[in-house]
């Protein structure tokens, strides 16, 4: 008799799900916490944070050294998200130096400035697309500072990841942005040449570095340059877009934020929790185990929802409700265990600082609801593809 699965039919690239996912979770966490989904080929779906917990936890049962995405991307391999101890220890150990407190302080005047820059394109307008002219060329610029590419260059490099990431594998669009990020990782392995030949102080050249003593290998160098970007850009963008959005929906939270800036950190950290940007990933089982009272076999595919495990009752009072100073706030949009997110701390001080230029100089902001633009599919990434606001005008600062 055939072993009888949990089944639910679970498909994140769909566009009703992409409009409402939190149903979907909250009836996969009350009623198949453990489900089997028939999609891309068969995989599990882990809703619950326990269980969530458990397995990122293990990397020996659970590897990443294989595609994360369900479905692949196809973007290659991107290191350290797809490797496993010990050669994850290493390339977290070359990018620590660019990602530590004292690192991510030490940028934050540059952050400020680029949110300064930027908010002066529009402020005298009185209207702006704040994905379009705020949170995504932010991040974009602050991760080609780190790593050490033209500013100048930051549309071309984000613009086709946020393609990429809002459009359904199905549509033209989707295909045409792997294209671009292909032809990216091209102008990548340029910069990457040009720094054999003439060094300079930033992330690629230290990466060369290692290279040269052995530690890691020229394809490597190329990887972990493309994850940096990849994790850079995107979900920093959707995370400042979802908080704009519910600040907005919610203005006696915003009228709170402004009243009593202190809370910022604590608020940015309920709100990563309330609306994860990145909703999960996935790992290869590597023997038999039993997760949640369910048997998985070696060689299945698991789908750790962050998204779901942050919205978990059992885990956080009121789950489905935004308190300001909630804490503590053991969410995992930032993953947990030894994947746990390298860029948390950059992240967490690129939104501060955009919600707090946005409160400070265009506090009457009003999002167009009719223009919102919602993704079509939320494979990875969940953000908005348009916020269209408008706001009384302000004066420029540069």
């Amino acid at each position: 008799m055939p072993e009888q699965r949990p089944s639910y039919h679970f498909d994140h690239h769909t566009r009703e799900f992409a409009r409402d996912p939190w149903s979907v979770y909250a009836e996969l966490r009350a009623r198949c916490p453990v489900a089997y989904s028939d999609a891309y080929g068969g995989f599990w779906v882990l809703s619950r944070y326990a269980d969530v917990f458990e397995v990122a936890r293990d990397d020996e049962t659970f590897s990443s050294n294989r595609e994360v995405v369900v479905p692949p991307t196809n973007v290659g391999k991107l290191i350290p998200l797809q490797s496993d101890p010990p050669a994850l220890g290493l390339y977290r150990r070359l990018l620590m130096p660019y990602f530590s407190p004292r690192a991510v302080e030490a940028l934050e005047p540059e952050i400020r400035a680029f949110t300064t820059r930027q908010i002066d394109t529009f402020i005298e307008r009185g209207t702006c697309d704040l994905v379009l002219e705020l949170t995504n060329p932010v991040p974009a610029m602050t991760t080609l500072r780190l790593i050490g590419l033209p500013l100048e260059e930051w549309h071309d490099y984000a613009e086709p990841i946020h393609t990429n990431s809002y459009t359904h594998p199905d549509n033209p669009l989707h295909g045409e942005a792997l294209l671009r990020i292909q032809e990216l990782g091209e102008r990548v392995a340029a910069q990457i040449q040009a720094r054999r030949a003439q060094p300079r102080d930033d992330l690629i050249s230290d990466l060369l570095r290692a290279e040269a003593q052995g530690e890691i290998g020229p394809e490597e160098v190329q990887a972990l340059v493309m994850m940096v970007i990849f994790g850079g850009m995107d979900t920093t963008m959707a995370s400042t877009s979802n908080a704009l959005l519910y600040l907005h929906r919610h203005p006696e939270a915003r009228q709170e934020l402004i009243r009593r800036p202190e809370l910022l950190p604590t608020a940015i950290d309920e709100l990563l929790r309330y609306e994860a940007p990145v909703q999960g990933f996935a790992r290869t089982v590597t023997r038999d185990c039993v997760v949640g009272g369910q048997p998985i076999k070696a060689g299945e595919t698991v789908f750790m929802l962050w998204a779901s495990a942050n919205r978990d009752g059992a885990a956080f009072p009121q789950p489905d409700r935004v308190i300001l100073d909630r804490f503590p706030n053991r969410h995992m949009t930032f993953g947990i265990g030894a994947h746990r997110c390298l860029g948390a701390g950059l992240a967490r001080s690129e939104m501060r600082i955009m919600l707090e230029e946005v409160l400070r100089r265009l506090p009457d902001y009003q999002i167009l609801e009719e223009g919102v633009e919602e993704p079509e599919s939320i494979g990875i990434v969940k953000g908005r593809v348009r916020l269209p606001v408008r706001f009384t005008p302000g004066r420029r600062l540069s």
